[in-house]
């Protein structure tokens, strides 16, 4: 196999990304990162490195510690969506969560199935001061989050204990399966801070597709209309408009 070509810094090389980027490679291989290391490290001042690490908290590429050390995230090292339709369900549901977003007032969310996480392809971000941020990209623990239970609760009982061996205990396992019983009994969850403190969240599985579904989320303040009649019925309809046009984009065989 012939070697690897040099590999040179560009010339319009931009400091910003390449701090970034110089951190996510810090948090990879040392597996924590201080700030005040960091900022000798990169040779800038420690208010650079915590607005820097400040945006991989936010896209979930790193997490901080209770003595405010900064350790990799669910998003460094997670494989692509091992889902070939991926980006045809995420054309089919682009217009879909604008429109659920304005008729709700609330953030609105697409995501899929990865193992036992929970990933973000695509967010219709609401407007205002107050509202769930832009989600694309975050990784969730599914059995946490009102989407992954979503999702969860379409996969048979074997398949979720097989998921789950070695990661939940007996107890845990049953209150999983219980709330996916009810899930399947009202056909969309709902999680309240249980991924996420401060967001409350509901959830609807995309048939046709056992991988998906769409959200609505919002402040803890709004959870009553978020959960409401009104939202879930606009999320049901969203819902079902993404898998019409899904299935009129995807070939008959």
């Amino acid at each position: 196999m012939a070697a690897a070509p040099p590999r040179l810094r560009p010339t319009y090389a931009l400091r910003s990304v390449d701090n970034a980027l110089r951190l996510l490679q810090m948090l990879r291989d040392l597996g924590e990162v201080r700030v005040k290391d960091a900022a000798l490290e990169l040779g800038v001042a420690p208010s650079t490195v915590h607005r820097v690490m400040s945006m991989l908290v936010f896209r979930g590429f790193a997490v901080q510690d209770a003595s405010r050390t900064y350790l990799p995230g669910p998003s460094i090292g997670v494989p692509p969506v091992a889902m070939p339709t991926a980006r045809q369900v995420q054309d089919a549901a682009r217009s879909h969560l604008d429109a659920l977003r304005d008729a709700v007032g609330e953030s609105a969310n697409l995501m899929v199935l990865a193992g036992t996480d929970v990933r973000f392809l695509l967010t219709a971000e609401a407007a205002g001061p107050l509202h769930a941020h832009d989600r694309r990209g975050f990784v969730l623990p599914a059995h946490r989050s009102a989407g992954g239970r979503a999702i969860l609760a379409m996969l048979d009982p074997s398949t979720i204990d097989g998921l789950y061996a070695g990661r939940l205990d007996d107890e845990d396992l049953r209150r999983l399966d219980g709330e996916l019983a009810l899930v399947r009994a009202r056909g969309y969850a709902v999680s309240a801070e249980e991924a996420e403190r401060g967001i409350v969240s509901a959830a609807a599985p995309i048939h046709g597709l056992a991988l998906a579904a769409v959200s609505i989320a919002g402040p803890t303040a709004r959870g009553g209309a978020i959960t409401g009649d009104a939202s879930i019925a606009r999320l049901l309809e969203a819902r079902d408009r993404i898998a019409e046009e899904l299935a009129a984009r995807t070939p008959s065989r």
